[in-house]
């Protein structure tokens, strides 16, 4: 009975954090609303995903995933501000520090034990001197979501290249009347010819798109510590669903007026201020 209130807490907690994200016109959004956007829903993600994966047994480690997850947001928050200026490399690598402590906190782990950066088909952590009884000192996660954005991203687009450390693609049609850009997950497309601001706006779709892969559960990627002999150089830990970011594909942006959907409004906003 415990164990069910428990989820079912943590599903009603996800539910609210969905509606904390930014859902205006695209002229209503501002800087205030983008800040709480990021801080808030951050922090109840973080929350719900340490309920659902069994790692919140009292309020000190609710009050810890609540904390970390909001301060992480406000590091996704400052990612974006960094990749919608043109500094794309330091706010991947930003985004990719503010999701690793989301999944460590979220797994039991101190906020700094791994760091992680998602590459094209895969996510590669390291243990730092801060993790303990570790299984690895790297660990590989893939998932099958990046690995179909991957294949869309190749074919909608002429052209690839490597942009700010993160593949950037180029397509001489668009995918529909007045499209300049768009994003499958990580992998940000412009189309020939267009100003530089399409494809920051796309960065922060990136952004975006590691940001709720550290909001998903992962009921299949293995725990951070082992439980005897001693730690390997690498080792697999399983997939990443990334399921909060597929309900958000599927669903969201279909229900959603283009003019309404948060991830387009937040980066419209954080582009045209600058």
């Amino acid at each position: 009975m415990k164990k069910r209130t428990i989820k079912s807490l943590a599903v009603a907690v996800l539910l609210a954090a969905l509606l904390a994200f930014p859902a205006a016109k695209l002229s209503a959004v501002t800087e205030g609303t983008v800040i709480l956007g990021n801080v808030i829903g951050s922090g109840m993600t973080t929350l719900a995903r340490g309920l659902l994966q069994g790692k919140v047994h009292n309020f000190k480690d609710a009050v810890k995933c609540l904390a970390y997850g909001s301060a992480s947001g406000y590091g996704f928050y400052q990612a974006k501000k960094q990749v919608a200026s043109g500094r794309t490399l330091a706010g991947v690598l930003l985004a990719n520090l503010s999701a690793s402590v989301i999944d460590n906190v979220t797994s039991g782990e101190g906020p700094f034990s791994y760091l992680g950066f998602t590459l094209p088909l895969a996510r590669i952590e390291i243990a730092t001197p801060l993790a303990r009884h570790k299984r690895s000192l790297l660990r590989v996660t893939v998932s099958p979501r990046d690995a179909i954005s991957l294949a869309l991203a190749i074919g909608k687009s002429d052209r690839v290249s490597l942009r700010g450390g993160m593949l950037a693609f180029e397509a001489d049609t668009p995918l529909a009347a007045g499209v300049r850009g768009w994003a499958y997950g990580i992998f940000p497309t412009m189309v020939t010819g267009e100003d530089d601001l399409v494809y920051r706006h796309e960065m922060v779709h990136v952004v975006q798109s590691l940001q709720l892969m550290a909001a998903s559960p992962e009921p299949f990627v293995k725990s951070y510590r082992r439980e005897e002999g001693k730690a390997k150089l690498l080792s697999f830990a399983g997939i990443r669903a990334q399921a909060f970011g597929l309900v958000n594909d599927l669903t969201l942006s279909k229900i959603q007026s283009y003019n309404g959907y948060w991830k387009e409004a937040e980066a419209y906003h954080l582009v045209q201020s600058l």
